[in-house]
């Protein structure tokens, strides 16, 4: 079966002819525009919509009911949205060990960072607390008062501060500040959110591709 355009109307009235309101429709459509809703076409426009209206023509002419059915087919494969699929759905279908994995590795994180400054400053703390006054009085004198007996002047200024601020609070059980330079400078210096975050991201994604391995892994045994 062949598809054909009704040629015998002028080109223009013809790509019209595609719109699928009844006699009735368009008469009330045409008593109820205003001035201000027409639509001026300037000659440039009419000279395009006419080359369309004949490529139009022209292609469903010589085209079968098949051909441009499978055109269309064809056309809404294009351009279907594609969906994303989570590959990680069938070993986590709640997202419970994701959340849980990002967790731990965060609070890992801080966890390992809290160790290694207390590490780092575990001698200067035994120091503190054996030392023959309060401990607290101690770290004063020896980081912050050069006028004390206890003062150790080769120790820079700014590294004598954060000795002081860690060590008074581990002696009152105060949390560490954990962006300590000094500290953490072997191993591999502080840490930043986004570099955390990343971190424990690929942890997720390290441990959901593990469980989904293992999964395929069962399958085929």
């Amino acid at each position: 079966m062949n598809v054909t355009l009704n040629t015998d109307n002028r080109r223009i009235s013809s790509m019209r002819a595609i719109h699928f309101a009844t006699a009735q429709d368009k008469n009330t459509a045409v008593n109820h525009t205003s001035n201000r809703d027409q639509v001026t076409i300037s000659q440039e426009g009419r000279d395009r919509l006419e080359v369309l209206a004949d490529k139009a023509e022209n292609q469903l002419s010589a085209m079968t009911k098949e051909d441009f059915m499978d055109m269309l087919k064809q056309w809404k494969s294009e351009n279907q949205p594609k969906l994303e699929v989570d590959p990680y759905r069938k070993v986590d279908p709640d997202g419970s060990i994701a959340r849980e994995t990002y967790f731990e590795s965060y609070l890992g994180q801080l966890k390992d960072t809290e160790d290694t400054i207390k590490s780092y400053y575990a001698d200067a703390y035994k120091e503190a607390v054996s030392a023959p006054i309060d401990s607290l009085t101690f770290i004063s004198a020896k980081y912050l008062c050069d006028w004390s007996d206890y003062y150790d002047p080769n120790i820079p200024k700014e590294e004598r501060q954060w000795t002081h601020h860690q060590l008074w609070s581990m002696l009152t059980d105060f949390n560490v500040a954990l962006n300590d330079p000094y500290a953490l400078a072997s191993s591999g210096g502080t840490k930043t959110v986004d570099e955390m975050d990343r971190i424990a991201k690929q942890a997720v994604k390290d441990k959901l591709d593990s469980l989904v391995k293992e999964c395929e892994t069962s399958i085929v045994n």
